[in-house]
Formats: C-alpha cells, structure tokens, sequence
C-alpha cells in the first residue's frame, strides 16, 4: 500500500552507492589553502529550472517537483585535471509516493571545464533523457515519449515508454545493405529489438527503469551497458551486443535510452496527486 502524499518521504535506497548531496573541495594557491562546500540537490534545482522543471528543496538533500516526484543527487567520483577540464560521476534517485514509492535510481557520467560545469552538465543531460520519462509516467497521455501498450485478454495491460534516444554515428549517409537493418532507427529498436531480455519486467507488476546503451566502433567491435532500476542487468546487455553487432557498418556508432515500463493504471492514479497545486513554494 502507497504512503499518502502528505505524509510521504523517500528512503534512501541500500543499492544506490552514491556518497552523499553535499562534499567538500579543497583547493590550494602560492598564498594559501581553503575549502568550499558543493551541495548538488541546490545544483540540480537550479539546472532544472533553467528547463522549466520548478522544485523545492527537501530535507536530507531531497529536491520536490511540483509534480510530486522526488530526487536525490549524490556524488560518486570528482576529477578536476587542468585548469579545463574536469570529470564527476553522479548518482539521482527518483521516487514518488504513488508511482515509485520504493524509488529507483540512476547515473550521470560527464566532462566539463570545471568541477561545476561537468556536474551541471551530467545533472542536464539526465533532465532531458531521463526525467522526461518519469514525468510522462506520471501521465494517461506522455508529452515527451513514443508509447507502446500491451493488452491481455485477462485484462492485464503493461505500458512501455520510450524516452529520447542520443544517437551518434560517424557516418550518417553510407549505403545500407539489404541484409541489414531493415528500417531507419527509431525510438523503439533499442528494447523491441532485444524484447526477450526483458520478460520479467514486462510480465511483473512493478514500475522498472531501464538504461540502454550500445556502440560499434569503426571495426566493428561492439559494447553494450544496461541497468534495471540501477542495477546491472546482464541479459539486457548481452542482448544489446547482439543487436549492435548487426547494425549497419557507418563508423563509429552508439544509441543510449531510458525507458520506463508500467502498468497504465498507475499512471492515472499518479496523475491526481500534486504536491503544490498552488504553485512552488522557494
């Protein structure tokens, strides 16, 4: 049974290896040394709203959106290597008390030129492939993401929501062979192209997360990660492989997805909560 949300607070998840929203930095000079305080929950608010997302800062870190989900940003690892550049990874952990009570959780790798830039930048990158999703889940009709539904004759139905794909490839324009791929990717061929891997997602109750990634390099040589709910999920991966080493040869290729698969009665139960139907308090 779901928490009320009046009374609903997250608890953070065991399996998140995330090291805490806020850390210090220390830096050093000719003329002395000192240390500055990063709180990432204020940095992911402010990136949010610079993309129209308004929330409010929670205790332990936690951020609300005026849509009622919430989010936890914590640090994994900081690297600042020249005066340009840097590289961190993060962790964001999402939860909502009628859709995710239990929470799931995912990761933002990144580079930037300084140890704000880089954080700033992985925190955005997730805004626009990642919240998407969740905020559609929340919704009968998704704003942002391709849809595909299945139905049973029992009455059961699951709902599976693409989110924007990043796709890079060296070369866009070279010929296609019969042999290979059949059509023009599109926002389902990730997950529709390695569907038995996900069997027990599709066939459960639950609301699961899945990170799809896959690339080809220029000979040929494939690699592929995937995560349910946070967690490393080999069947998908080895499924991805497979997928990617039949992909046309274009150079160097990579396709990367987050999708949420749900149970669209959920999703209308979802929708009657809002946390701030007045507005954001700051």
């Amino acid at each position: 049974m779901t928490s009320k949300p009046s009374d609903f607070f997250p608890s953070r998840l065991a399996g998140n290896p995330g090291q805490g929203a806020s850390f210090e930095m220390s830096y050093r000079n000719s003329e002395r040394s000192w240390s500055e305080t990063v709180d990432l929950s204020a940095l992911l608010r402010e990136t949010l709203a610079a993309r129209g997302h308004q929330g409010r800062l929670a205790r332990d870190g936690w951020i609300v959106l005026s849509d009622g989900l919430w989010l936890l940003p914590q640090i994994l690892s900081l690297s600042v290597e020249s005066a340009d550049r840097a590289n961190s990874s993060t962790t964001i952990e999402v939860a909502h008390a009628r859709l995710l009570p239990g929470g799931t959780f995912e990761f933002q790798h990144s580079a930037g030129d300084d140890a704000t830039d880089t954080l700033a930048r992985g925190f955005d990158l997730w805004a626009q492939v990642d919240l998407v999703v969740y905020q559609d889940a929340l919704h009968k009709e998704p704003a942002h993401c391709t849809s595909m539904e299945m139905n049973w004759q029992e009455g059961r139905a699951r709902r599976v929501l693409f989110g924007p794909v990043a796709h890079r490839v060296a070369r866009p324009d070279a010929e296609v062979g019969e042999a290979e791929e059949a059509h023009a990717f599109c926002p389902c061929c990730l997950f529709t192209n390695t569907w038995d891997a996900f069997k027990p997602q599709i066939e459960s109750d639950a609301v699961h997360g899945v990170r799809l990634y896959a690339a080809r390099d220029a000979q040929g040589v494939v690699q592929a990660d995937c995560r349910v709910d946070g967690e490393d999920w080999p069947a998908g991966a080895e499924a991805l492989r497979a997928y990617a080493a039949r992909w046309p040869d274009r150079g160097l290729e990579f396709r990367k997805q987050y999708v949420v698969i749900q149970s669209p009665p959920q999703a209308v139960l979802a929708q009657q909560e809002q946390i701030f139907p007045r507005g954001v308090p700051s």
